[in-house]
């Protein structure tokens, strides 16, 4: 699915507001981003390694954060 839309979306909420994150993926395809994944989580080199190309890294770009509340207005930070 990645390929077909790279926006993404990421909702939290602590009950008494909650935070929506948006942005554009952008691919990383740098053996080094993919090495550092499999660092970070060992237990998938028994099934991937950086040069298969069966790995995929992204960063997000142009973020925009909304914190809302039904007591305020909402608050937007883009970076």
């Amino acid at each position: 699915m990645m390929p077909l839309n790279f926006s993404s979306g990421i909702c939290a909420s602590d009950g008494k507001e909650w935070l929506r994150v948006n942005a554009t993926l952008v691919e990383d395809s740098r053996v080094e981003v993919k090495k550092a994944m499999l660092d970070a989580y060992p237990e998938l080199r028994a099934m991937y390694n950086a040069n298969d190309g069966n790995t995929s890294g992204y960063y997000r770009k142009a973020a925009k954060a909304t914190v809302s509340s039904v007591t305020a207005a909402p608050l937007e930070i883009e970076f």
